[in-house]
Formats: structure tokens, C-alpha cells, sequence
């Protein structure tokens, strides 16, 4: 019946591998060799999708922008922790956290104190999980003890498999985000309780399943899936060692409960309204749920007929032995964290907002089920043949056709890893994108990306996802938010091609598109929701004029009104809304539109005349910018046929419309006109307001 380790439940005996014949102490080398060679045929598909990965993630790992639009949020989280501003706070326009739990950002603001706060240090945090996650596994495959070639093949092979499920979360594994690391925590858990409930005796033996329930509590506070694990924690150590269960329990009921109830208790209750009741009022789909347990079990079909058939075998052959054999022992853990992993899994790709990231820990816990099939199957079969001749070779022959379907997996997902890395056009771009952030005079919003006003030198304010989290079928307010947009305390907001222009309708009342960014300036995301900055909004200003004054022309029709005549199409068919190609950003336009002789492009130039007014004011003004300092782009006021006053650009010149103020008291009574020239081939005019003052 084998031996029992001394703290297992007598319930649960499990058999070791019978007493079978020694392998021969000196067997033919040229066998041995041919078998060799057939495993590292096996293995090398994994290897390629290992190659892979370690490719894309050395390709990713510093770049200076946002790989996922989420990440740059993640950062702004860990740099209020540490300057001791904290996240859980009442919604408001400069900060709302995520529906997160704390434990990620908060371990990026102890890394930032020596090294900054970064994407780079964010995304090593992620990959040095990912080694964590490949250290666990390969001590897995050594726990079970099978002396074969196959059990090497199987930690390879589950690692490939793994590495393979890459692009279809479209490369979630190295972001600044907590899922690896969750994923690390979890399964570090998993693979240890059930060794530390059954080792050593006494305070070390309880310290050891202490240190484990202090694992799974603290995965909690990486993502609120983790109390799942926590419960399956518990029932390992229940099965394991049933008497240690109270250490667990108690260990991570005081860290989890205790944990939750201080940071409720420090954030005046909010820390509980983010992660759970606001969390709660998402949407949940029951058909992504019902679909998610296809997209999982079937992504590798393979591997997952693999698993249910070495169940099978395994099921006739704890019959036979009457005990699960030793080796087999982690097929049985990583199938049931498999198990409970899609469940999970289907749960979150039901919640609103979620994305193949929920599906993590089930592919990752999948590929170890089907790489630890392959001891098992070996245990299996080395217990059916153990008093047959070359029952060895046996084992060895099912261990391949074991291996075979995870081979081919590997084999069949073929995927790119350079299109999930960024170019030097998309580090140029982002370059390029700062800086135009950077000279922008005034607080700027950028609601998709807070972190790249950091890196421009601005303060971040609240990250759209925020804004959608504590809005969507709620009636939450967002305090300070519609005051600042009344008032035009943005001197611009940077949106992307799907942002806050579609569900906030006073943003679209209070500012207007004034520049759309050039795709030079467009720095991609490579992971989750595509999305890229793609336009500049500022304040769309009154265009009432004060008590007194005439306003003249104010340049809000969208084509040329009678009067209005041109000599060539630099000035276009009328007034314009944004920014032109080439255009930097127009700052201080009144009402929505302006007039602008960049029609195409700089070197283009001409007269633009305007219907004759009355002169009846003492004060005629203009609102001018222009791309050149230049005689050659002025504003002529013409009367009785001759030039009166000449308006030039404000110096230095700016794209940003500026007043411009001249005396006409002495041709009170008389009628102008205008006459806006660009002569200039490296400049243009923009032109504003026209108004008469007493």
C-alpha cells in the first residue's frame, strides 16, 4: 500500500508507485540517446513560444508610454501613495482610483522611492513575476518525482503552452498592472499549502501554512479575485492537514479582514465603496459568462482533451491501486486550480469592462493540468506494467503520446511578436507629443493618458476609467469636474479617438476641437482597447462683446458671407473650427470658429477683404496669431481708398489669437474695410473678433 506522511488524514491515503524492477544500471547507450532526441523534438515548439514571449517582453519592457491605456493611471496611483495623498478618496477631478485593490501600486510606490516611479519599473515588477511564475512551476514537475525524461518534457511543454496564450490576451502578461503578479501570488499558493500543511511539526509546521493563508489574504489585496483562492487555500490544508486548518483560518482572516477593516476605516469608508459596492453596480452579462467556459476549456483544445482523458486513466487506476500514485499528485492540484480558475475566469469576462485578462490564471493553471498529465500518465502506466517486460518502455512510449497534443499546440498557434512591440516611430511619436504638452501654457486634462503630462512636466488629473466606473447607472458626482470645465480651467484637454467627448456633454458645450494631433504625435497602445490621442479641445470661449462694444465680424459662418472677396484659396472657402494640417494648436478663439490663411499650408498666401463697415468707435480691435513674425502677414484697415492703420502679429508670434488695439477716434464716421494679407511663404494669419469700441 506504500508509506503515509505522517500528518495525512487517513481518509485520503495516498498510494506511491508500487515496487516495480529497477531500470538496468547499464543500459544500452544508442537507445537511451534516440529517446533523448525524441523529447527535444517534443520540446521544441514550446521552446519557439518561449522564445517568443522572452522576445516581446524584451521589446516591451521600456518602452517611455503607455503599452495599455490603463497603465499611466496605475503610475499616477502609485505616486499619490507616495507622496501620503492615498487613492481611496470621494471621486474628484483630479483623482479616482481604479476598483482595484491597493496592494500593486502600493508596492510601485516603495520601488519608486528609490528608483522613480516609471513604466519600466512597473513592467519589471510584472516580469519578474513571470519568472516567479516559471520557478514554481518547474519546482511542480520536481515534486513529482517520476525520474523521466517526460517530466521535463511536461514543465517545458506547460510553460510553451502558457507562453502561447500571449496574443489572445494580447499580451496582458508585462504591463504595469496587477494580474501578474496576482498570478504569481495565487499560484505560489496553490502549489505550496499542500506541501507546508503535511512538513515538519510542531510551531514551524503551523508557521509554515501561517506564511501560506498570509500569501493568499495579501493576493486579495493584489485583485478581489483572490478570495477565491483564499477559500481554496483553505480546503487544501483541510485535506492535507485538517488540523492546521485553524492557523489558516486565523492567519488569513486577520490579515484580510483586519486589512480590509483599517483601510475602510482610514479612507472614511471609501475604500469599500470603490472595490466592492461601486464594483458591484457594473453590468454583468450572463452570456460572456456562459461563453467564457468555451473560450477557456477550447482555446487549446488539445490540452484540454489531454486533461479529461488522463483523468480518465487515472481514475481506473486509483481502482487498481486503491490510492492516487505520488507522481499524479500534482495533476490532481493544477486540475482542480484549473477548475476553479475558469469559474473565476467566466466571472470576470462577465463583469462590464473586463477583458481577456479575467481568462489569466485559468490559461496559465490549464497548461500546468496538461503539462503535469504527463507524469501522471507516466505513474499510471508504470502501475498497469509494473510486472511486464519492458514496461519502462511503456511508460516512456504513453508519456510521449502525452505530450504529443501539447507539441502541437505549440506548434499550431503561431503568432508575431513585433506587433506587440513598439517602434522607434511610436517612441518618436510620444516624443513629440510631450513636448507639444509641455508648451502648452496652462493645466492641461488628459483623460485617457494622465501619466504623459507627468512625464511633460504637468499634474495628472483623473483617468477616464474613473469617470466611467463611478457613473455608469450611478447618480455619483464627480466633484470639482463640471465646475472646472464652466470655467475653463483647462487650458486644453487631450482626448483619444474614443474618450470623454462622447459621454461628458458639457465638455463638448465648454470646448471645442481645436487641433487634430498628426499621426507623427500618435503614440500607440499595443495591449486592450486601441486607443491613441488623437485631438486637442480648449475652452470655447464667449463671443458676447462687453456692455458697449460692436462687434464687427466675429467669423462664425462656416463659409464666406456677400462682401467678402479673396485672390487666391490660402483663406479657403470660410472660417475654420481647428486647427489645420501643419497647424499647431490654436489657442484663444472666441465662439467656435476663426480665420486662417493656412489653406494650403505655409507657403500658400494671399488677400482676404472684408464688406466696408462704419467707423463709428473710438478703438478698432482684432484678435491676430500667425506662425511668423512678419511684415509680410499684417491686417490692413483701408478708408477712402487708401491704407489707415496697419495690425501686425503680437510678438514673439504664436499660433494663440492675442488682442491688438488701435486709435480710430480722428476717422469717426467714415467706412473701412479690411484686408488681411499673407505674403509670407514660411507663415499665415489667423484672424478673430473684429470689434468697435466707444
Amino acid at each position: 500500500m506504500g508509506t503515509v506522511d505522517p500528518e495525512i488524514p487517513s481518509a485520503i491515503v495516498v498510494q506511491t508507485r508500487p515496487t516495480v524492477p529497477s531500470m538496468p544500471i547499464a543500459r544500452p547507450l544508442a537507445p537511451r540517446l534516440a529517446w533523448l532526441a525524441l523529447w527535444i523534438l517534443i520540446v521544441l515548439p514550446a521552446a519557439y513560444q518561449l522564445s517568443l514571449l522572452l522576445h516581446a517582453l524584451a521589446g516591451r519592457i521600456d518602452y517611455p508610454y503607455d503599452l495599455e491605456w490603463m497603465e499611466g493611471g496605475l503610475l499616477h496611483h502609485a505616486e499619490r501613495i507616495r507622496l501620503g495623498h492615498g487613492i481611496y478618496v470621494p471621486p474628484n477631478v483630479d483623482f479616482i482610483p481604479y476598483l482595484y485593490t491597493p496592494l500593486y501600486p502600493t508596492i510601485l510606490a516603495m520601488l519608486g522611492k528609490p528608483l522613480g516611479i516609471s513604466y519600466a519599473v512597473g513592467r519589471t515588477l510584472s516580469v519578474l513575476a513571470l519568472a516567479g511564475i516559471a520557478v514554481t512551476t518547474l519546482a511542480t514537475f520536481v515534486r513529482a518525482r517520476a525520474a523521466h525524461f517526460g517530466v521535463t518534457a511536461g514543465c517545458v511543454l506547460a510553460l510553451g503552452v502558457f507562453a502561447a496564450a500571449y496574443p489572445y490576451v494580447e499580451g496582458w502578461y508585462d504591463l504595469v498592472r496587477a494580474d501578474t503578479l496576482f498570478l504569481f501570488m495565487i499560484t505560489v499558493g496553490i502549489a505550496g499549502l499542500p506541501i507546508w500543511a503535511r512538513s515538519d511539526r510542531g510551531a514551524v509546521g503551523h508557521g509554515k501554512v501561517a506564511a501560506g493563508a498570509a500569501l493568499m489574504a495579501l493576493a486579495f489585496f493584489c485583485k478581489q479575485t483572490g478570495i477565491f483562492y483564499v477559500a481554496l487555500g483553505g480546503v487544501l490544508v483541510v485535506i492535507c492537514n485538517w488540523r492546521r486548518a485553524p492557523t489558516y483560518v486565523a492567519t488569513a482572516g486577520v490579515i484580510g479582514l483586519g486589512g480590509c477593516w483599517v483601510l475602510n476605516r482610514t479612507s472614511h469608508g471609501w475604500f469599500w465603496t470603490y472595490v466592492s459596492e461601486i464594483h458591484r453596480a457594473h453590468d454583468f452579462s450572463t452570456d460572456r459568462f456562459a461563453r467564457s467556459f468555451g473560450n477557456i476549456l477550447w482555446h487549446f483544445p488539445l490540452a484540454t482533451i489531454l486533461i479529461a482523458a488522463t483523468w480518465l486513466l487515472l481514475a481506473i487506476t486509483i481502482r487498481r491501486a486503491h490510492g492516487i500514485p505520488r507522481p499524479a499528485r500534482p495533476f490532481v492540484l493544477w486540475t482542480a486550480a484549473y477548475a476553479l480558475s475558469t469559474l473565476v475566469g467566466a466571472i470576470g469576462w462577465g463583469t462590464e469592462f473586463a477583458h481577456f485578462n479575467a481568462y489569466l490564471p485559468a490559461l496559465l493553471h490549464g497548461a500546468l493540468a496538461a503539462g503535469t498529465a504527463i507524469p501522471a500518465v507516466i505513474a499510471c502506466v508504470r502501475i498497469w506494467t509494473a510486472h511486464k517486460d519492458r514496461g519502462e518502455s511503456y511508460a516512456t512510449l504513453a508519456a510521449l503520446v502525452a505530450a504529443l497534443p501539447l507539441a502541437v499546440t505549440c506548434s499550431l498557434t503561431r503568432w508575431d511578436p513585433e506587433r506587440f512591440i513598439p517602434s522607434d516611430e511610436d517612441v518618436a511619436a510620444g516624443d513629440r507629443l510631450i513636448k507639444r504638452l509641455r508648451n502648452i501654457d496652462g493645466d492641461v486634462w488628459m483623460p485617457s493618458h494622465p501619466w504623459y503630462l507627468h512625464l511633460a512636466g504637468k499634474t495628472p488629473h483623473v483617468h477616464r476609467m474613473g469617470i466611467k466606473d463611478v457613473t455608469t447607472r450611478q447618480t455619483r458626482t464627480i466633484e470639482g469636474l463640471d465646475a472646472r470645465l464652466r470655467d475653463h480651467a483647462f487650458a486644453a484637454i487631450v482626448l483619444d479617438n474614443r474618450d470623454l467627448q462622447n459621454e461628458l456633454p458639457l465638455l463638448r458645450q465648454e470646448y471645442r476641437p481645436a487641433l487634430e494631433l498628426p499621426k507623427a504625435e500618435q503614440p500607440r497602445v499595443f495591449t486592450g482597447a486601441q486607443v491613441v490621442p488623437e485631438s486637442i479641445w480648449v475652452p470655447t470661449l464667449p463671443t458676447t462683446p462687453p456692455a458697449g462694444v460692436k462687434r464687427v465680424f466675429d467669423f462664425e459662418g462656416p463659409a464666406w458671407a456677400a462682401g467678402w472677396t479673396q485672390d487666391n484659396d490660402a483663406w479657403g472657402q470660410g472660417p475654420v473650427t481647428g486647427s489645420l494640417p501643419g497647424q499647431a494648436l490654436v489657442l484663444g478663439v472666441t465662439g467656435l470658429r476663426f480665420a486662417t490663411s493656412m489653406h494650403g499650408g505655409e507657403a500658400a498666401g494671399g488677400r482676404l477683404t472684408s464688406p466696408e463697415f462704419a467707423l463709428d468707435g473710438g478703438q478698432l480691435s482684432l484678435r491676430l496669431g500667425g506662425g511668423d513674425y512678419s511684415s509680410e502677414l499684417r491686417v490692413e484697415l483701408w478708408v477712402e481708398g487708401a491704407i489707415a492703420r496697419t495690425f501686425t502679429v503680437p510678438s514673439p508670434p504664436t499660433e494663440d489669437l492675442r488682442t491688438v488695439k488701435i486709435d480710430i477716434a480722428d476717422l469717426r464716421g467714415k467706412l473701412g474695410k479690411l484686408v488681411m494679407i499673407d505674403y509670407s511663404t514660411k507663415g499665415h494669419l489667423n484672424v478673430d473678433d473684429v470689434w468697435l469700441w466707444p
